[in-house]
């Protein structure tokens, strides 16, 4: 339409359909080494999976690596759709808990790491 002033993209509201997607990975040492982290891990990827939704998509859990003999460092990978990088991180981490549940003394979330990237785009 000839005279139609368009916004720059960065200064448009987001639409629903444009709303940014994140991949999530969260680092959290789960206490007690690889015998006691063996009997929960199976309730723990139960409770990570019946998150997914449109909005949380395909958590699970990336990589376990033993660090010493009293912990093992669990990777949670997921994609997040939000409209930034705090709110990818907020809802990730809602996700965590969730699936850590009442075994929330077997984390040692003060050392819980993060990394938050856009998703790639496919192409």
């Amino acid at each position: 339409m000839p005279g139609r002033v368009r916004r720059p993209r960065h200064l448009r509201p987001v639409s629903r359909q444009e709303i940014p997607r994140y991949r999530v990975r969260l680092i959290v040492p789960r206490l007690g080494g690889w015998r006691q982290w063996g009997t929960v891990i199976s309730d723990f990827e139960q409770r990570l999976a019946a998150r997914a939704d449109p909005v949380v998509v395909d958590p699970h859990i990336g990589s376990q690596n033993q660090r010493g003999p009293e912990y093992v460092a669990v990777t949670i990978v997921m994609t997040i759709s939000a409209t930034d990088v705090a709110q990818a991180l907020t809802a990730a981490w809602d996700v965590f808990q969730h699936a850590a549940g009442d075994d929330a003394a077997g984390w040692d979330m003060a050392r819980a790491a993060a990394e938050v990237r856009p998703e790639e785009p496919d192409g």
